[in-house]
């Protein structure tokens, strides 16, 4: 399964790290108005459209229209013989920065291995939640491959959890593959130095997720 940015709390990934885009909070606001406006309706958007939504003057918001255009976040396509404002071009990127932090920080080096473990993941998991995972569950997801977690293992923690009849969370599956780590690194090396307590386990996982995963240009 490819990673699609309906897969994705695009919008909360978004307000995390769009300074990394070259964008501002005016920037931010204009392709969320952006958003509300096309979910209701393919049209080409412009300040006229926009300025009823905001407390900027039309003129700024002209510029700020003409900056996404030259930051490569949105794009005018014509579709059924009209002109209309995309925001495709942002969804792409920001599918593709994440996908591309997670390839490049894991440990293991056979990237395309990676990158397919990473997709067949998040469709695993939407299939076992019977719903779209949140910006949250996602950057759990990334940060377990990050911890060195592999498929087997992710997947095994899900067993165990549908064999105690426990509803499968990405939480639980966190928790469960902490141990299974341990485990593994007792047996490897006769001890293991991860975190006995899951709550000190949790604060190495957000130490992972602080990083920004949209590189710097």
């Amino acid at each position: 399964m490819d990673l699609n940015y309906l897969d994705l709390d695009w919008r909360r990934l978004l307000v995390k790290h769009y300074k990394y885009y070259g964008i501002d909070e005016n920037g931010l606001s204009v392709i969320f108005c952006m958003y509300d406006i096309l979910s209701e309706a393919d049209i080409l958007v412009t300040a006229d459209d926009l300025v009823s939504y905001m407390t900027l003057p039309k003129a700024e918001i002209d510029e700020l229209l003409v900056k996404l255009m030259d930051k490569g976040l949105i794009e005018y396509v014509t579709k059924e013989g009209k002109t209309i404002t995309s925001l495709r071009p942002l969804y792409n990127r920001i599918v593709s920065d994440l996908t591309k932090d997670i390839v490049i920080e894991s440990k293991d080096q056979n990237k395309n291995k990676v990158n397919k473990v990473v997709k067949n993941l998040y469709g695993y998991f939407e299939e076992e939640m019977g719903r779209t995972l949140t910006g949250r569950e996602v950057d759990r997801i990334a940060a377990l491959i990050r911890s060195g977690a592999d498929e087997r293992m992710i997947k095994e923690a899900v067993a165990k959890l549908k064999a105690k009849n426990r509803p499968v969370s990405i939480a639980a599956v966190d928790k469960i593959v902490l141990s299974l780590q341990k485990s593994s690194d007792i047996s490897k090396e006769g001890f293991s130095s991860r975190k006995e307590n899951y709550r000190e386990g949790s604060r190495e996982i957000l130490d992972i997720l602080s990083k920004p995963w949209v590189p710097k240009e």
